[in-house]
């Protein structure tokens, strides 16, 4: 488990402190449980889709909405409670600077992490 949360470790303290909480303790669950990796998450964001990565933990991005013109930013969901919307610039920056560290402990990732980044951006620019 260590070695799977090294580069969680890293960046918590950032991301709580920069208004992240929500996205690090949806990471934490993500490495706990093991469903999916950082790389499979950043990949389903970069499409608009959001996350269920354990039981009661998900986020929400446009494509997971009915209406996907009513979207307003990443929706944290833990157990029966729905956050207010994060704003998408703050979700981008701070999935930016998690794509960074993760890249730090994962090298071989580098590529991967940094093309679904660019989409990602480009996707919430327009």
């Amino acid at each position: 488990m260590k070695n799977i949360t090294l580069w969680l470790e890293k960046i918590e303290s950032f991301l709580i402190n920069n208004g992240g909480s929500e996205l690090y303790y949806l990471l934490k669950a993500m490495c706990e449980t093991n469903k999916i990796n950082f790389l499979e998450l950043i990949s389903d964001a970069s499409k608009g889709l959001g996350e269920t990565v354990s039981e009661d933990i998900a986020y929400v991005l446009d494509q997971d909405l009915d209406d996907p013109k009513k979207f307003e930013g990443a929706i944290f969901i833990f157990g029966d409670s729905e956050g207010f919307p994060m704003p998408i610039e703050l979700f981008i920056s701070l999935m930016q600077k998690v794509s960074e560290v993760h890249i730090q402990t994962h090298p071989n990732e580098k590529d991967s992490i940094e093309f679904y980044m660019n989409k990602l951006r480009e996707r919430y620019s327009k």
